[in-house]
Order: structure tokens, then sequence, then C-alpha cells
């Protein structure tokens, strides 16, 4: 039998569950709740208990009961989850605004997720084969990054920016996915950081954060990763650390000081936190328009929003910018529908992931606006492989934009 010490930490958590169901079935159209499980919703018909929180801490109660041991078996189910933490939002959530019940959120169901993938993969039923891919390439010394390609290629995109330099007080941690995935994002970014005059610093020796080994369960793995990064920015000089990616951004300034027992020797920001500043300070050189205002929608992202509580500044960013008028889906900030890509989904599961994330494009479609912005590299990536695989007649009718690159267009 495995020790289960990290799920015996949430032994509260999960027995505090009252198998209640909201967490899958909690649909309220006049309070603005709609659908919570974005994971059961995609499955449909096959969607049995375990796919949502409800029939997890079920299972969870029975671990710790000693009925049901840890097995390959169950680790398959477990991981078909984005950790999106929209059951913690709708748990024990009255809809009384009269009401204020001191027992909300006692369950933190990302939290217990975190035990359980922790206890899988200590016990040796984790990760699953995929996921050990990405732990393997992470680790390597020629990649450094989960996608297996050479560690070169993560720094190409910074090449020919006078503006970018080795040490300084505001430094950027550009992870894995953009620089090789969206690197024409990052190229955009330094676009708006030259139009506002302001240098950045980047190192060429930057590992994964280890976003995807910590989603995963896999926290000895990442040891090394995080004290390379911390000293790293150390050794910049740096004060300021931002990243244009949200799992990233969650990782540095949630999950390092967490595992290291003590703050971070900088500041962590998430890129709309720096473009918020910017524009405030009449930063950013935007074109003058006259022409009828775009119809935009904004997608949060879970790491951003239910993780982080970065709700509000991105939505300034765009209501900012000239010639914009921000349109919100039924489902947004604490109640936004997942992409379906976090929590290790879109690599071990893509075809479930790209199910979840065509339920946010219909959406997005549904509150007439013209383009579905967000700011997570993933969002984007699944959100578009989403959209490609539905065809000319939804393509027509919405584009999918990264701020970053949707602001680079406007100035």
């Amino acid at each position: 039998m495995a020790e289960l010490k990290n799920l015996k930490k949430q032994w509260e958590a999960i027995m505090s569950c009252m198998l209640c169901g909201d967490c899958g079935y909690a649909i309220r159209p006049a309070v603005g709740r709609y659908l919570t499980c974005p994971v059961k919703e995609a499955l449909g018909e096959d969607a049995f208990e375990i796919y949502f929180a409800r029939g997890r801490m079920n299972v969870l109660k029975s671990i710790l009961e000693g009925k049901l041991p840890l097995s390959r078996e169950l680790a398959e189910y477990v991981y078909q989850c984005s950790e999106c933490g929209n059951c913690t939002e709708v748990c024990h959530m009255t809809q009384n605004e009269n009401i204020v019940l001191n027992t909300s959120k006692w369950i933190d169901h990302v939290e217990v997720w975190d035990a359980l993938r922790r206890d899988l993969v200590e016990a040796g039923y984790a990760p699953l084969d995929k996921h050990a891919r990405l732990i393997e390439f992470m680790n390597k010394e020629d990649m450094r990054n989960p996608y297996g390609e050479p560690k070169s290629e993560k720094y190409a995109w910074a090449e020919g920016f006078s503006n970018i330099k080795e040490k300084g007080e505001l430094a950027i941690f550009a992870g894995c996915t953009m620089p090789l995935r969206e690197s024409d994002t990052l190229r955009n970014m330094m676009k708006i950081f030259q139009a506002a005059g302001m240098e950045i610093a980047y190192s060429k020796d930057e590992w994964c954060c280890g976003s995807i080994a910590m989603r995963i369960g896999d926290y000895d793995s990442v040891q090394e990763e995080m004290k390379h990064n911390i000293e790293m920015f150390k050794n910049m000089g740096a004060k300021v650390v931002f990243s244009p990616c949200a799992g990233c951004f969650r990782t540095l300034k949630k999950d390092y000081p967490e595992q290291i027992g003590e703050e971070l020797p900088f500041e962590v920001k998430h890129i709309t936190e720096l473009l918020i500043d910017m524009i405030n300070k009449g930063q950013i050189p935007f074109k003058e328009t006259d022409a009828e205002p775009i119809k935009v929608t904004y997608h949060d992202p879970c790491h951003l929003g239910r993780h982080m509580d970065l709700y509000e500044i991105p939505r300034e960013v765009i209501k900012k910018i000239p010639g914009i008028e921000l349109i919100e889906m039924k489902r947004n900030r604490k109640n936004a529908w997942c992409c379906g890509a976090g929590g290790g989904v879109k690599s071990q599961f893509p075809d479930l992931a790209v199910e979840i994330s065509k339920e946010r494009i219909l959406e997005a479609i549904e509150s007439g606006a013209e383009i579905l912005l967000t700011s997570c590299p993933f969002c984007v990536g699944n959100l578009q492989d989403a959209y490609e695989s539905m065809g000319s007649e939804v393509q027509e009718k919405i584009k999918v934009v990264d701020i970053i690159d949707f602001i680079a267009s406007k100035i």
C-alpha cells in the first residue's frame, strides 16, 4: 500500500465533500452560473462520476480508508483533468448574496488533485507515457525544454533586438512554449518594448520553469531547474521578472516560493501587468482610429484567473486600446470555461483538450465578438487547434489572438 503522504495532508478537505454534485451539475443562468466541469461536458454520455470532482472525491475517500489502492488505471482517469479549478469556485457557494458562508472554499480542489498526482508519481503509477517524455526532455542538458528541441532553438527569437541586454533590473522569463511554438508573439512583444523605449534583460541560459512536471505531480524532477533559474536572475541583477506565459507566471510567483520555503529575491509579474503600466504612462504609441470599434472578447486563462486571481488587469489593458469594444462571454472571470489544455491534458489527451476548446470558441462567437483575445500560449495554441478543426464557417466568424499580438498590430 502506498504511503499516501500527500493525500493524508488533504484528509479534511476530502472528507468535507458532501457529494452534492454542484461541481458537475451547477446550472443557474439567472446568476451567471453555467455548467462547471469542462471534462465532464466534453466527454458527454461517457463521463461517469470519476470524470468530475464528486466522483473523484468519493474515490479518494475510499483510498484514504484503505478500501481502494492507487493504480495505473486510476492514473489514466486522474490525468484527464485540466486542474482548471472551476469546481472550487462553485463548491459550497451560496447563490444568495445575503448569505455569507464562512465555509466557502474550504476545499481547494486543485490542491487535492495535486496531492493525488504526487502520490501516484511517488508510488510509481505516474507519470503517464507522454508526460514522462516531457519531463525527460526538460531535464536533458542539451534541451531544457519539454518539446525535445535543441536548447539553442529556444533563444532564437531574441536575435537582432538591440534593447535586449544580458543584465538588468527588468528581466523576462520567456519559458518554452512561446519561444518554440509562438515566437512571433515574443517578437511582437519586443516591437512594443521598442516603441516604448524600454530595455529588458534576457539570459540564454534560461531553463524550463518546471510547470509541466509540477502539474503532473513530479516535484522532485524540478528542483535543479528552480535553483538554476533563481540563481540566474540573481546574477542578472533582476528586481522584476515578468513572463508572457500564464503557466510560467503561476509557477514562478506561486510554486517557486512554496517549494523553496522563502520569498524570491525579485518580484514576479505577468506581461499584462507591465502593459497596463506602459499604457497608463503613455509609453505605447497607439495609432489613432476613427473606424467603428472592433468587438473583442477575453478568455481568462485558468493559471491567470482562478489560480492567481488576475482578472481585471488584462481587461483594463484591452479597454484602453483605441477603437475596441470589450464584450464579455456568458462565462467569464471566476466562472470562465477552461480552454482544456492545462494539467497535462493537451499532451496526453489532445482530442479531449480540443473538444473542450470547441465549446469556448462557440461561446466567443455567441458573444458577438470578432476577435477572441487571451494571454496564455497554451490557451492560444489549443483554441487555435479547435478553431481550425471547426471548419470555414467558424473561421469566418472569429479569430483567436494573443493580447500581445493585438497590441503590436495597433502601433
